[in-house]
C-alpha cells in the first residue's frame, strides 16, 4: 500500500491543531452553575479526586492531581476579594478518561501516542452539601517529536488543574455554555 506523505502530514497536523499544546488550559462544559460557585480569596475549598471504575489512576496519581488543582485554586482565588464571611467548598473531580500514552509513539508522530485527562467536576457549598457547579473538563495533549515525547502525564496536570481552578475562580459569562447547547 501506497502511503501519500502530504495527507499523513495534514492529518498530523489536524491532530496536533485540535488537541492543543501543553501548557493550554482546557476549557469548561458547564451542565449546572450558580451565582455562589465563584470562589474568592477567604474561602476554603478541599478537594478529592476519584477514579471511575474503568479508569486506572493510581491513588497517589489521584493524590497528586488533588494537591495540583487545591494549589491552583488558592492561587488564582486570591485575585479575588468579595465581601462578606468565608465560605466553605468541597471539590469532587471524578475522572472518566486518565491515560499517560506513549513518549516512544509521540516521538514518533504527532497523533499517536496522545495523553488524555478528562472527568466530572462538582462544587459543593459546605456543610450543606449544595451543588453549585457541575462541569465536564477534558485535556489531550497529541503533538510529535521532541516536544510530544518530553511531555508527561504531569505537565497535562498542570493545565488541566488550571482548567479546573480557572472554572471555579474566574468570572464566567452571565449564560455559560450549558451541555448539549
Amino acid at each position: 500500500m501506497h502511503l501519500n506523505m502530504p495527507v499523513i502530514a495534514c492529518v498530523a497536523v489536524a491532530a496536533v491543531a485540535a488537541a492543543g499544546c501543553a501548557g493550554t488550559a482546557p476549557r469548561p462544559e458547564f451542565s449546572h452553575t450558580t451565582s455562589v460557585a465563584r470562589l474568592a480569596a477567604a474561602d476554603a475549598v478541599q478537594v478529592n479526586v476519584s477514579a471511575a471504575g474503568d479508569v486506572q489512576a493510581l491513588p497517589e496519581e489521584q493524590t497528586r492531581l488533588a494537591q495540583k488543582i487545591k494549589l491552583r485554586i488558592d492561587n488564582r482565588k486570591l485575585a479575588h476579594q468579595l465581601p462578606g464571611d468565608a465560605r466553605n467548598f468541597e471539590l469532587d473531580l471524578q475522572l472518566s478518561r486518565y491515560q499517560k500514552g506513549s513518549a516512544f509513539a509521540r516521538a514518533m508522530l504527532a497523533g499517536l501516542g496522545q495523553i488524555h485527562i478528562a472527568g466530572k467536576v462538582r462544587l459543593y457549598q459546605m456543610p450543606s452539601h449544595e451543588l453549585v457547579a457541575e462541569f465536564d473538563l477534558t485535556k489531550t495533549f497529541a503533538w510529535g517529536g521532541i516536544y510530544g515525547a518530553s511531555t508527561s502525564i504531569e505537565d497535562i496536570e498542570n493545565t488541566f488543574a488550571d482548567g479546573v481552578a480557572a472554572a471555579v475562580t474566574d468570572e464566567r459569562p452571565a449564560q455559560p455554555k450549558q451541555k448539549g447547547t
